[in-house]
């Protein structure tokens, strides 16, 4: 059986820390970036919500149809 060496263990025990951090930061970005797109779509519901005025369609797109 071969014996491993301290240094083997000790550079393992930090690869191995090192891809802890990675995996913890690319799931950090994903969590972020989810919230962000979620966040974005949001506001742009509330500006047609607010276009819209309660309505099925905002005034503008009726005029903006009839140019097009």
């Amino acid at each position: 059986m071969k014996k491993i060496s301290k240094t083997q263990n000790y550079s393992t025990l930090i690869t191995d820390l090192a891809s802890l951090i990675e995996q913890g930061r690319k799931a950090a970005v994903r969590y972020v970036n989810t919230a962000l797109v979620a966040t974005y779509w949001l506001i742009g519901r509330r500006i047609v919500e607010y276009e819209q005025k309660g309505k099925k369609r905002a005034e503008y797109g009726e005029t903006l149809l009839k140019k097009l």
